[in-house]
């Protein structure tokens, strides 16, 4: 793990955070709130299309560009629309039934959520424990955990707000993830969630920001 900190310890979280905003799904966000019709239901939409966003056809950029651009300038009516686009889109024609019985569960919860999102900023381990039990998933699946840095991306948007994932929402375990783990875990007693738990201490970095740290370095940490 120490060879891994010296790769990446001159990263500050602020550093991340602008990463983070000039990458293409947050600017395709900020298009669609600047053009959508109803700012109001901005969050609710975003998080929405979070829960369907797996299996794509295209990169998660594309499909992003793809949602943001369908939206602009419209009534939208979030359950009933995001419907008619997932059955239309270009990018996510996988399991598109699945999506839309998924889409169909949020209803009672899009209610709750639209007069609690401003609550909920101050509460992201409530949001994704309430979806957790909407979806039935456990709260650190990986859906869950990103429609958690979805909702982020939207209100820091929306809210011209500097907004920090906590340190208790796990990064989300992917090959990747799991490659840079195998390769820099020489502390065979740590298990791979306790491996990123301590490493997100030790760089004082939540684990969501660290895990746009490593998915941007990737290439280069992969090459010890």
């Amino acid at each position: 793990m120490d060879e891994l900190i010296k790769k990446i310890k001159h990263y500050k979280l602020e550093d991340i955070i602008k990463i983070e905003e000039n990458d293409l799904q947050y600017k395709s966000l900020e298009k669609l709130y600047k053009n959508i019709k109803n700012k109001d239901i901005f969050c609710p939409l975003v998080v929405a299309n979070s829960i369907i966003c797996y299996q794509l056809s295209s990169s998660w950029e594309d499909y992003w560009e793809e949602f943001s651009l369908y939206f602009w300038n419209k009534d939208i009516n979030i359950i009933k629309d995001l419907e008619i686009f997932i059955k239309n889109s270009k990018w996510n024609k996988r399991f598109v039934e699945t999506k839309t019985k998924r889409i169909k569960k949020l209803k009672n919860f899009l209610d709750d959520f639209i007069n609690n999102e401003k609550h909920y900023i101050n509460n992201l381990e409530l949001l994704q424990n309430t979806l957790s039990k909407t979806l039935n998933q456990k709260n650190n699946a990986k859906t869950i955990v990103f429609w958690v840095k979805m909702f982020v991306y939207a209100s820091r948007i929306k809210y011209n707000k500097k907004i920090i994932f906590p340190f208790e929402i796990p990064i989300p375990i992917d090959s990747r993830l799991t490659k840079i783990y195998n390769l820099y875990n020489n502390n065979k007693k740590l298990d791979i969630s306790s491996f990123y738990e301590k490493l997100s201490r030790e760089l004082k970095i939540p684990p969501l920001h660290l895990d746009w740290l490593i998915w941007t370095n990737f290439n280069n940490l992969i090459e010890k």
